[in-house]
């Protein structure tokens, strides 16, 4: 899996070492990418407290973002690895612990989406 974190790509064999490496993205802002070698790919934005996921079946695809609790007219700001500053809403966030159980989950799978946490149309 080639996983890319704040514009900083890596490959990852082992399950073990992309576990490792998760540990590492615990900062309060950032930009992680996902990529299976079939096509597919997983984002996570974090801001704080606030992170959310997008899942690409294939390139071009319009993806899904997940669906979170807060059902509120809000947007956070996520500042991306290119440094443009983008605002999404904050509905699509949901737990970070779910985030990263969702990342793992893409990995261990060879790139398949995460369903115990809801998805919706962007």
């Amino acid at each position: 899996m080639r996983v890319t974190f704040n514009g900083v790509a890596q490959s990852y064999e082992a399950l073990e070492d992309f576990a490792s490496a998760l540990g590492r993205f615990e900062v309060q802002q950032f930009e992680l990418f996902i990529s299976a070698l079939s096509g597919q790919s997983i984002s996570m934005l974090r801001h704080g407290r606030n992170a959310w996921l997008m899942y690409l079946r294939f390139e071009g695809d319009r993806g899904s973002v997940t669906q979170g609790t807060q059902h509120v007219n809000a947007t956070c700001t996520y500042t991306l690895a290119n440094g443009q500053v983008d605002e999404y809403p904050l509905s699509w966030c949901i737990p970070i612990e779910q985030c990263y159980e969702a990342m793992a989950h893409f990995f261990r799978s060879g790139g398949r989406r995460y369903d115990l946490v809801p998805w919706q149309e962007p």
